[in-house]
């Protein structure tokens, strides 16, 4: 999908959960897990065990429980201080084939099964995780998530939307705000027991740059700004009325009028786009040949820079207003200003290596079992 399209709904994205596409396998077969599905504490922990500051205070289950506890409720793993349910692991599948169904996708029989294994497996990995916070890792999960969901609310078309779009994916809000805790506190925890303690030589990073020079040729690209005015519905993606698609365009002649009468088109986009992706950086994209959709790039490759576009551009999505800021020529990118992307992605491949053995380690300690009737872990 082409950026600027994809950009249009990027303030959806954190409320939807992770695809489960094929992952590698760790030592014992299981596949790494995937840290999105949250909001665990309250909904599959035994109350004895809820406890984020202290790990060594979380009381154990008994060793010798059934496989159906005694309101009826069928468990399918237990551990030191965790109890994980079929209803559980069902309310994640079912939201996760609700948002695959909204997105025009279904799910096989098979696509199930490897579905309920892989939530239940990461239902078990965030909650062993999630008993290693400490004081810190709490206090710093409260102010990144609630950072993120600042900005989440900030990017979308107004709070009302975002709101409505939330209980239509059946959250409340505070349901949501405590997933956003609990996936912030889930990596500051996997943060500080793994990545910290990784440590990439210079040397590999000098070898990965010299192992390829053509990866860090970039063509000549083009630095522009668009304001944006949305002829869909953001929630369904629907055309709008034709009198509101009307009025749209009336404000994007408006604006047009502003900008060719000296406004600054940073200032003016900042206030008026709804482009949720670039308004508050004044509009502003820089993309190749073949990035953008063809209005984009027809409006804008061939103008001399600092020059507005003369006409309003109609696109399926809406009503667009470019200026071309500048040519960005083609150049080989100096190690020094990649050197710390190269060190990340490393170490993020190093992460997958060990992230399955912390969690290997962390069921053998916790001694994790799966009970009668559980979903498999996934076999590639």
């Amino acid at each position: 999908m082409r950026l600027l399209i994809a950009s249009l709904w990027m303030w959806l994205l954190p409320m939807v959960l992770a695809q489960n596409s094929a992952v590698p396998p760790s030592a014992s077969g299981r596949p790494t897990p995937k840290l999105v599905l949250t909001n665990s504490l309250d909904a599959f922990t035994a109350p004895a065990a809820r406890n984020t500051s202290n790990t060594n205070t979380s009381a154990a289950l008994p060793p010798t429980i059934s496989a159906v506890s005694t309101n009826g409720e069928a468990v399918w793993a237990t551990g030191d201080g965790i109890r994980i349910t079929a209803s559980a692991v069902g309310a994640k599948v079912s939201r996760a084939v609700a948002e695959a169904a909204a997105a025009g996708r279904s799910l096989s029989d098979r696509d199930l099964n490897v579905l309920r294994g892989r939530t239940l497996d990461t239902l078990i990995f965030v909650q062993l995780v999630l008993r290693r916070a400490d004081q810190s890792d709490t206090n710093r999960a409260l102010f990144e998530s609630k950072s993120r969901i600042d900005g989440i609310i900030k990017s979308a078309p107004s709070p009302e939307v975002f709101f409505r779009t939330l209980a239509q994916a059946g959250l409340t809000e505070e349901t949501f705000r405590q997933e956003k805790f609990e996936e912030a506190l889930t990596v500051n925890i996997i943060d500080r027991e793994v990545k910290n303690r990784i440590r990439i030589p210079d040397s590999d990073i000098q070898g990965y740059y010299d192992s390829d020079s053509s990866r860090w040729k970039k063509p000549d690209q083009v630095k522009a700004a668009q304001i944006f005015f949305a002829t869909i519905n953001p929630e369904n993606r629907e055309k709008l009325p034709a009198d509101i698609i009307e009025s749209k365009r009336k404000k994007a002649e408006e604006a047009l009028a502003q900008l060719q009468a000296g406004t600054n088109f940073s200032t003016l986009a900042k206030q008026v786009s709804e482009d949720p992706t670039s308004r508050e950086r004044g509009g502003e994209y820089v993309f190749q040949k073949g990035q953008m959709f063809p209005e984009f790039e027809k409006a804008v490759w061939d103008l001399k820079p600092g020059t507005l576009h003369a006409q309003v551009v109609s696109t399926q999505f809406g009503f667009h207003l470019f200026k071309k800021l500048e040519d960005v020529p083609a150049r080989v990118i100096p190690m020094a200003e990649v050197a710390d992307q190269i060190r990340e992605m490393m170490v993020q491949r190093e992460m997958d290596v060990r992230i399955p053995e912390y969690g290997d380690r962390l069921r053998a300690e916790a001694h994790v079992k799966l009970l009668p009737g559980a979903p498999q872990p996934f076999q590639p």
